[in-house]
């Protein structure tokens, strides 16, 4: 074959492949209730891409790179209807609605992900905007789209877990400890912080969110410069450190240097590190077998990262099902959890009121009802399941915003726009709640749970957190701050199961802000929380293995006490379960503080049934006297 032979065959190629490169293209049906129908009339199950390509780099990667390859854009033009929900800050209020309510559907918060969905729009699937492959990427899509079942498939899984049990590669046991002859007794605090990578984590594939990326907000100089500031201002103190997913696992190198400091942090300070499954609702997105497989492969990865055959001895978690509590007792050989968020309801994702504020074991049948029996019953679940935050009382009340007031700084530092020392001034109060000598005196002892995110030190005030441990220190000198692991196993030591706990709080409303006058000279748009600041107002809260009650009354006046919340545990609760996506994870009975039923209209004492009165009474018999 001579030259111009070859020359004329080489451009014949050139044009030929050019041709075909533009022969297909991905073909986006939009608006989104158009591709439903077209995948309905064609019987075709449908690829959603939620993201936003304005801000999210991943989002632009992903559409320049899988939704331009050859060979899934053939595939997708005789096997799919292609849609895309893309977010973007120039809409308006109608169109972020209209997405917002597309994005709920197929249960993707505040992430960006591929939703693989049946011809009838049913999620049946979920797939990250970064495969490993473009073949392994089309290959998973038939695999969900020939196991998905007629219902759909609303929780994650990965599409090798699919129907089948996960079976960890290797398991852990921890020895049971020599139980204590004497109750607990003390002050204590866990401070916590979790490193993310963006703030709705739920599941693997959902990377790195919209707009709501928080890489620049976890560093080495930010957390370095919290652990000096903790260890100046409380000295000896011993935090845990809770790790995402995401955070395990990127790349960045602001997380790569990040993931060598834990090392460092526990060798020098005592400090413990471990696994944040699904970023607090890891149970809620994710199915019962992935969850699992979460568990055990993020938990290899802290220690892989910690080295020396490290194991934290607990684990963050928000909220975690007991069938998932089970698996990191019987599995891991973790015995303490951060399991629940106190009055946690229509708030963030999940609810989850109901439970005990203190630690305690939980049934096997819900993870805020605490085990009735003792150790040896089949009821039994020996873990130490332990709050997130403590919040004040009068905040617990309030139904979704407005409940999470207390310790924690997001609240109090910009909640009611008076700065540093008020917000200072309502955790103190909250602390107080627990701290002071007659509640200790009452209880045996005083415990702060409390999680900061790493994120909030880069632009929280610095002098926010020494001063309200400096405080703590000077009023309660005895206070000590453990690790959460540390902590849950001091109290299992002293506890062999729930029949020890009797707890009883006395609040009454913050009464240390400024009239509304003098607070609108500090901040002209404060607006006054009547809900937190009235200190004619009076509320106790009672915990035991039985029930939890609540009560309320205008202490000034003598008033009338009226129940505002009774929670009995001997009822046959169940936790949600299953393949659906359940926001509230609550345990709810006769009263529940929250107000969102009409028996929940808090009620005179003497209005409960003749024998609940006297059940309460019998375990707290000086309410003879208010009743």
């Amino acid at each position: 074959m001579n030259v111009m032979k070859i020359k004329i065959l080489a451009t014949t190629v050139l044009i030929l492949t050019g041709l075909n490169a533009f022969a297909v293209e991905l073909k986006w049906v939009e608006p989104f209730d158009a591709a439903k129908q077209e995948a309905k009339r064609t019987n075709k199950p449908m690829f959603v891409f939620i993201g936003n390509t304005d801000v999210c780099k991943d989002c632009q990667a992903f559409t320049n790179g899988v939704c331009t390859s050859q060979a899934f854009m053939e595939y997708a033009a005789a096997n799919l209807v292609c849609a895309r929900v893309l977010e973007a800050r120039s809409e308006s209020k109608e169109e972020r609605w209209t997405k917002s309510r597309i994005i709920e559907e197929f249960n993707i918060p505040n992430a960006h992900a591929v939703i693989i969905a049946n011809a009838e729009g049913k999620r049946i699937g979920e797939l990250s905007t970064a495969p490993k492959s473009i073949g392994q990427f089309i290959q998973d899509i038939k695999t969900i789209v020939a196991k998905a079942p007629a219902e759909g498939r609303l929780k994650y899984s990965e599409v090798d877990m699919f129907d089948r049990p996960f079976v960890p590669a290797k398991t852990y046991a921890s020895p049971p400890p020599k139980f204590s002859k004497e109750p607990l007794k003390g002050r204590y605090i866990n401070f916590m912080t979790g490193v993310r990578v963006q703030p709705w984590e739920n599941t693997r594939t959902r990377s790195h969110g919209t707009w709501m990326e928080e890489r620049a907000r976890h560093t080495p100089e930010i957390a370095l410069k919290m652990r000096k500031t903790l260890a100046e201002s409380f000295p000896g103190a011993r935090m845990t450190w809770g790790w995402s997913w995401h955070a395990l696992v990127d790349q960045a190198p602001n997380y790569v240097e990040l993931r060598k400091l834990m090392a460092q942090f526990h060798t020098q300070y005592g400090d413990e590190i471990t696994f944040w499954p699904g970023v607090y609702f890891e149970d809620k997105f994710n199915t019962v077998e992935q969850s699992k497989k979460d568990l055990h492969d993020g938990l290899e990865l802290v220690s892989k990262m910690v080295g020396d055959g490290y194991r934290p001895q607990s684990v963050l978690a928000g909220i975690m099902s007991v069938e998932i509590m089970k698996f990191l007792v019987e599995n891991e050989g973790i015995h303490v959890v951060q399991g629940q968020i106190w009055s946690q309801f229509n708030v963030d994702g999940q609810g989850g009121d109901g439970g005990i504020i203190y630690p305690y074991y939980p049934s096997r049948a819900h993870y805020l009802k605490p085990a009735q029996g003792t150790r040896t019953d089949s009821d039994f679940l020996d873990v130490v399941n332990i709050d997130g935050w403590s919040v004040d009382f009068f905040a617990a009340r309030n139904n979704g915003g407005g409940s999470r007031d207390g310790i924690g700084p997001l609240e109090t530092n910009g909640g009611y726009g008076l700065g540093m020392d008020y917000g200072t001034k309502e955790m103190m109060h909250v602390t107080d709640v627990h701290f002071n000598d007659q509640a200790v005196a009452r209880n045996g002892y005083g415990y702060l749970p409390d999680i900061w995110e790493l994120c909030i030190f880069a632009w929280l005030h610095p002098q926010y957190l020494p001063n309200w441990l400096k405080e703590i220190r000077a009023k309660y000198p005895d206070v000590q701050m453990l690790t959460l692991g540390e902590f849950g196993e001091l109290w299992r030591a002293h506890n062999q199961d729930n029949s020890r706990i009797n707890l009883t709080f006395v609040e009454r409303g913050n009464g240390m802000m400024p009239s509304l006058e003098e607070a609108k000279k500090i901040n002209p748009n404060y607006h006054h929380r009547t809900d937190l600041f009235c200190p004619e107002m009076e509320i106790r809260w009672y915990f035991n293995k039985d029930f939890r009650f609540a009560t309320m009354r205008n202490w000034k006046e003598n008033g009338p006490l009226h129940v505002m919340d009774y929670t009995r545990y001997n009822q046959p609760y169940v936790e949600p379960a299953g393949n659906v996506v359940d926001m509230h994870w609550d345990l709810m009975d006769l009263i529940n503080q929250k107000k969102s039923r009409p028996q929940d209209k808090p009620k005179p004492f003497t209005e409960l049934p003749t024998d609940e009165q006297a059940n309460i009474l019998k375990w707290y018999p000086e309410l003879k006297e208010l009743k």
